[in-house]
């Protein structure tokens, strides 16, 4: 049983900022554990007939005001973690560095259960691998993550759209983001982020 009324649902995204530099992103959506069935069906209705999952990316611009105006009033409670880079092939110390952030994040707030988002199966035990080294650094025990497709479970959208929004926001359309920001109660980058 979660340690937690709230459960945190996150995903990332990776964008180039400039011709030298590259921006990591984690999202995490916070909902109460009670709300979760109810939010869920409600993001799963604004899926189109065949559309395994909602991704910014792959979303129209007026399909992206009503998925952010449905977000915005579903209120979920959300936090997001960067990385800027120089750019890299491989973002996977990225990933460690916003994760790691994220973690003790998840910790003051009291919030011991993550799910990520599914990638591949290696990827997936190189992420279980980083907490249990946390752990032993001195990471809370009893956080802990599990790994869930992104057609499976709807409350990871949550975390695409914040990202994606964010990302509009650095291409200069901030309307997105203006219409989240209320759910966005932290935002930092890592210690060792270069400087925007």
């Amino acid at each position: 049983m979660p340690l937690s009324p709230f459960r945190a649902f996150v995903d990332e995204s990776s964008a180039v900022r400039s011709n030298t530099r590259q921006e990591y992103l984690i999202g995490a959506a916070l909902i109460p554990l009670e709300k979760c069935a109810e939010i869920r069906e409600q993001l799963r209705s604004l899926a189109l007939p065949g559309q395994v999952k909602l991704h910014w990316t792959d979303e129209s611009e007026s399909r992206r005001r009503t998925i952010v105006s449905r977000i915005s009033e579903l209120g979920p409670v959300t936090v997001v973690v960067t990385h800027l880079s120089e750019r890299v092939k491989k973002n996977e110390r990225c990933r460690r560095k916003c994760l790691e952030a994220l973690y003790h994040d998840m910790v003051n707030m009291e919030v011991f259960d993550l799910v990520l988002e599914d990638r591949s199966a290696s990827q997936n035990k190189q992420d279980l691998g980083h907490l249990v080294a946390l752990r032993t650094q001195g990471l809370d025990k009893r956080l802990r993550v599990d790994h869930q497709r992104g057609g499976d479970e709807p409350l990871l959208w949550i975390a695409d759209v914040l990202l994606g929004a964010i990302n509009a926001a650095e291409l200069g359309q901030p309307a997105h983001l203006h219409a989240l920001g209320e759910t966005l109660i932290l935002r930092h980058r890592t210690v060792d982020s270069l400087e925007p």
